[in-house]
């Protein structure tokens, strides 16, 4: 099986979701570690969530991380663990406000101690939110979902662990019929909405490992990980059946439907990452040659 990767295909309104829910959380965070930091530092007297044990619960972060419902956010593997990890904070920050609470003296390796684990918690949390700003940056403004630029460093990293591992993997390289004949037939608006309908179908009928990204005009790539080209046919064969069935609303009340051709070619790791991609667009060209509507694998693969 491929290696997990962080986020899952995300379209734009999921990662934007996800950074406006980061940085929510990340703030309610800084608030509370200012407050608390000037506890410490005036020996003023402790609120009495800084001493109760379920203290990390009852904060406006404990709050908003048991509220999550983002499930690209959920699923991420860095965000289970920031739990513990703000429990633990939680439990050295009562520590201390006991002492100033009772008049003690911190001990500087208590504060070193706690210091560290604020360190450790922002560190993961932002770790987070920077994934997710990145993952804006490279997103095609029109159809929601990653731009080549963002695509060919994973392709890069997929080269290498099959160079490492031996396992397969597949590039699908899928170009639509007849684009031009739907922007001279109902215009370019239309055009821009077919597509961004079919870059949201293809992010959410992709498997959950699997990445898409629109390589240039009417043209998509699909990394297949784990996936050797006759199990690749598979399942964009099923992709390019759900596509032709799928009705689109070019607006005015007009709905049409298009079809796509794919091409599949194995990631060489022997070869130049080009070579790869230029295999399965050779392989689409074969497609289209054939009648389009269909899917071929590089003749090199068979």
């Amino acid at each position: 099986m491929p290696e997990e990767q962080v986020f899952p295909p995300l379209a734009v309104a999921d990662a934007e979701g996800i950074v406006d829910d980061l940085e929510r959380g990340l703030e309610a965070h800084y608030a509370w570690s200012r407050r608390f930091s000037a506890m410490l530092v005036c020996r003023t007297r402790p609120r009495q969530t800084d001493l109760a044990v379920d203290g990390h619960a009852r904060d406006e972060f404990g709050r908003w991380y048991r509220d999550e419902r983002h499930d690209h956010l959920k699923d991420h593997p860095d965000f289970p663990p920031l739990g513990p990890l703000h429990q633990q904070l939680h439990a050295e920050a009562r520590q201390l406000a006991q002492m100033v609470a009772k008049g003690e003296k911190i001990a500087p390796a208590k504060y070193r101690g706690y210091q560290q684990t604020v360190n450790r918690f922002r560190k993961r949390l932002t770790a987070i939110l920077d994934e997710a700003r990145e993952l804006l940056r490279f997103s095609d403004p029109l159809t929601g979902i990653a731009t080549r630029f963002a695509m060919l460093p994973q392709l890069d990293q997929e080269r290498e662990r099959v160079a490492r591992t031996g396992e397969p993997s597949s590039i699908g390289l899928l170009d639509l019929d007849r684009f031009k004949e739907v922007n001279d037939t109902h215009g370019h608006n239309a055009g821009d909405t077919v597509l961004h309908e079919v870059a949201q179908y293809l992010l959410k009928n992709v498997r959950r490992y699997d990445q898409v990204c629109r390589y240039g005009g009417e043209e998509f790539v699909i990394l297949l990980p784990g996936t050797d080209p006759r199990k690749a046919k598979q399942v964009l064969d099923r992709l390019r059946r759900g596509l032709k069935r799928k009705k689109i609303d070019v607006g005015d009340g007009e709905i049409i439907s298009v079809t796509a051709s794919f091409g599949i070619a194995s990631l060489d790791p022997s070869d130049p990452l080009m070579a790869s991609i230029d295999h399965a667009d050779q392989a689409m060209y074969e497609a289209k040659q054939a009648g389009r509507n269909r899917v071929r694998i590089w003749s090199g693969d068979e």
